[in-house]
């Protein structure tokens, strides 16, 4: 390979033909620099091998044993059934997805050695879905010497393992290729920050030998993993530093604000504003008002009232002939805001529509003419508003909900819908507090807003925590709450990195609880369902259709039921605390209700695991759930969603790595002088495709 290696187009590695490349391209991969650079978001370790007796519920391990029984069923859908033993005790295989030659495979008598989480089912151990090898015992294969990355795959099918393999094959090229890095390591090695060369620190972060401390690596400690880490977040500060300075020098539409027209519509809502809420807005009309681009940040806690500060700015746009846009993560809240939106500017005469991935293509085509012509005032949109050919007359404002879902890319992009030598305002909203750290560096150029203030007649959530061989007992608590006229969430998390495993496990919860109680109406939303289906769901859990809704965390953002007052997770800890604070937050939005939260555990709660149960128990308040969250993360646990706001990072986790941010605005100090150096950065980290600097 030669000096242009990391340029060379990925399908110049082996193994890479025309149906790989296209699954690579959906996870960011075109060339070689991009393969070296899409870094393990885990580790499994399959080194060694535990016996069946020794396996604890919850945790993943490899296990080896012979096939003992295997069988395709029906339990009300076509399943796969497999025993295996390996004379210490009894393990159960199910697959739900699976193929006939798959199931052929487990032939009896044969030996398999498998990796997956184990369960605890009525006092048998089972696992689902399971990576394995099958294979006669006379030729056993050899275990793995070093600890197995695992890599987010996105919208790609495909596999772990040939993925692995493709990233391999770009690692043996590796000291033959020119990464530019030398002039970038000496400095790493000046400000006695790392004495690793960034190869040195790909080599180990893509292929960790079990002789490394795994538990470092584990929890992202190592010094390779260190510096990776500091690289990027050194890569994000400049682009802060140089957009900052781009942005302070450009203009903005100047947007009036019309005080009898915003007394107006704050009238005909059905709720009274917040003391919190009106101080926000008169921070925001304020910004609106001048020349110069706003760059704002509101901070508010799960139902304080965010999403209707929102529409006051966009009013204001609206009434000055000017255009605006609300960017969802999600169609769900896509579609509740655009409910609500409708409903809170019916009587104000604003063309207000929609669009989303599902949009049929004629009504594309109508939205499209609109948005140009400038008929449409205020779209709420999901990432679909990022395609090119929506273009937009006089866009004046970006408002971004949930902006940690939102990258750089992204927001760059959306910001170039306006025609006009102008930069739109820009308003970021999110639940999940920026601790003080944070905002004084990675967001230093955004002014930050707080709604401290939860609307009248919204109770605290109580929150109790219960081990999952007790949820029998769930089920009558489900029939009473329904009996008096409230609805409940059934929330199944993700057992493993599987879109498949998260639906399987939705179906079996709606089954079981349809077994347990004739007289519950229960409802299921999962990403396998087509839009109409899942609509129809929704809307009839709104409706008090359904009495419990079996669902997977599609619900995180959006759903805002007023009658329902009980959310049940399953499997609770394996998320994060803001992600269960998130979630708690979907229950208890009527007025004056009594709602509940139930945590349901499997096996025996590690210490993290129960620090995050205790603080849920204990405080609702989100700024004091991002502090523990803070403390928890700075122990090293890593939780399963990376808290990145707004940045599209590949390792650096900004909660977790908090403590790096010192040498890493030493070194941007350092290095932003630098152009090459730059360069080399923002194109490894960022990417090259576009200039981003104006959306950071």
């Amino acid at each position: 390979m030669n000096n242009t290696s990391l340029n060379s187009p990925i399908e110049k590695i082996k193994g890479v033909g025309p149906k790989i490349k296209s699954q690579l391209e959906k996870i960011g991969i075109t060339h070689v620099e991009d393969a070296l650079f899409l870094l393990p978001k885990s580790y499994e370790n399959r080194t060694k091998l535990t016996q069946i007796k020794d396996l604890i519920p919850g945790q993943p391990f490899q296990i080896e044993g012979e096939i003992i029984e295997s069988k395709i069923y029906y339990p009300g859908r076509r399943a796969f059934y497999a025993k295996i033993t390996d004379g210490t005790g009894f393990l159960q295989i199910r697959l739900f997805f699976f193929s006939q030659q798959q199931a052929k495979s487990f032939e009896k008598g044969l030996s398999v050695r498998l990796y997956g989480v184990i369960r605890n089912s009525g006092n048998k151990y089972e696992v689902f879905h399971p990576s394995y090898k099958i294979f006669n015992s006379k030729f056993r294969p050899p275990l793995d010497n070093t600890l197995t990355p695992v890599y987010s795959l996105g919208a790609s099918k495909i596999t772990q393992y040939r993925l692995r393999t493709i990233i391999h094959n770009c690692l043996e090229k590796i000291d033959e290729s020119n990464l530019n890095e030398k002039e970038i390591d000496k400095t790493f090695l000046s400000q006695n920050i790392s004495k690793l060369s960034i190869k040195e620190a790909l080599k180990i972060i893509h292929n960790p030998s079990v002789s490394d401390d795994v538990l470092k690596i584990k929890q992202f400690e190592h010094p390779a993993q260190k510096r990776l880490i500091i690289e990027e977040l050194i890569t994000n500060l400049i682009g802060v530093k140089i957009s900052t300075k781009k942005i302070d020098k450009m203009k903005a539409k100047v947007i009036n604000n019309n005080k009898e027209i915003f007394n107006s519509f704050y009238k005909a809502l059905p709720f009274s504003l917040t003391n919190a809420q009106e101080r926000v807005i008169k921070e925001i009309q304020g910004d609106m008002n001048k020349s110069r681009p706003m760059r704002r940040l509101v901070q508010g806690d799960v139902g304080s009232g965010k999403t209707v500060v929102a529409a006051g700015a966009m009013l204001t746009c609206a009434k000055n002939n000017l255009q605006s846009v609300l960017l969802c993560p999600t169609e769900v809240l896509a579609e509740q805001h655009f409910k609500n939106f409708s409903i809170w500017f019916a009587s104000e005469n604003i063309n207000i529509e929609i669009l989303t991935g599902k949009t049929k293509k004629k009504d594309w085509e109508r939205i499209d003419y609109d948005l140009r012509s400038g008929k449409i005032k205020i779209l709420i949109g999901t990432h679909s508003v990022f395609q090119k050919r929506v273009s937009m007359k006089n866009l004046s404002l970006v408002v971004v909900d949930e902006q940690q879902r939102f990258g750089v890319k992204q927001r760059f992009e959306m910001l170039q819908k306006s025609k006009e030598a102008v930069l739109p305002h820009q308003l970021f909203m999110t639940a999940t507090p920026i601790p003080r750290t944070l905002a004084m560096t990675i967001f230093a150029d955004l002014s930050v807003s707080k709604i401290d203030e939860m609307p009248p007649g919204r109770n605290p959530v109580i929150t109790s925590v219960m081990s999952n061989d007790k949820k029998d007992e769930l089920v009558d608590r489900l029939e009473v709450i329904c009996s008096e006229g409230n609805q409940a969430f059934w929330l199944c998390t993700m057992i493993e990195e599987s879109e498949s495993l998260d639906v399987q496990a939705a179906e079996s919860a709606k089954e079981w609880i349809s077994k347990k109680s004739k007289n519950l109406k229960v409802g299921l939303v999962h990403s396998k369902l087509n839009k109409s289906q899942k609509d129809s769901v929704i809307e009839n859990f709104r409706e008090g259709k359904i009495d419990v809704l079996v669902c997977t965390t599609v619900i995180e953002v959006g759903m805002d039921v007023p009658n329902a007052s009980l959310m049940i997770i399953e499997n609770a800890e394996r998320l994060g605390l803001s992600q269960l604070h998130q979630l708690r937050g979907r229950v208890g939005r009527g007025p004056n209700m009594n709602a509940h939260c139930v945590l349901l555990y499997q096996g025996k709660l590690g210490e993290i695991a129960e620090a995050r149960m205790t603080a849920m128990k204990e405080t609702n308040d989100g700024f004091k759930i991002s502090e523990i969250d803070m403390k928890i993360r700075g122990s090293g646990e890593i939780l399963g969603t990376k808290q990145s706001g707004g940045m599209e990072l590949k390792i650096a986790d900004l909660m977790r790595d908090a403590q790096y941010l010192n040498s890493a605005e030493k070194l941007a100090n350092i290095l932003i002088s630098r152009p090459n150096e730059v360069e080399i950065l923002m194109k490894r980290w960022v990417g090259h495709k576009q200039n981003l600097i104006a959306a950071q």
